[in-house]
């Protein structure tokens, strides 16, 4: 599990601190399971932040996809379990807390985000509305469809 702070004014304290300041409602945890962070209260994650915190999960062929990426996109909700796909198709034991799936991805399908790799907002929709994540999908149409 990573439990870290995010934010330059916490970087002193550690985790057991972190997590009493929580309970004592100093700062409030954010993230998907098993890669939750700590910000001040009254912050709002950045898409930068949602990305760094699944950095750990990072490694050459790995991509964030589905409900994970419109996460780091948008923000709102975080899932339950963090979802990556990967070139390789040979078995991947990460965590409980981790979907993996095979597949292979064209480059632009991709984009990076604080050094994350992820699908890009309008790969992650055709894949949400292709797995019935409608809800899902409605939260990035948004972004998807905005004027540049």
């Amino acid at each position: 599990m990573t439990l870290h702070s995010l934010a330059f004014e916490l970087e002193p304290f550690r985790e057991p601190e972190l997590h009493a300041m929580h309970l004592a409602g100093e700062v409030s945890r954010f993230g998907i399971p098993g890669f939750e962070f700590y910000l001040p209260l009254g912050c709002v994650p950045t898409r930068n932040q949602r990305a760094q915190s699944l950095l750990p999960l990072m490694r050459p062929g790995r991509t964030i996809t589905g409900r994970t990426a419109r996460w780091v996109h948008v923000g709102g909700a975080a899932p339950k379990r963090a979802e990556l796909s990967r070139r390789s198709g040979r078995p991947l034991l990460i965590d409980d807390l981790v979907d993996c799936r095979f597949r292979r991805l064209k480059s632009l399908d991709l984009t990076e985000i604080a050094g994350l790799v992820l699908t890009t907002p309008e790969r992650t929709l055709r894949d949400l509305r292709r797995e019935g994540h409608d809800t899902e999908a409605e939260a990035l149409r948004a972004l998807v469809e905005a004027p540049i």
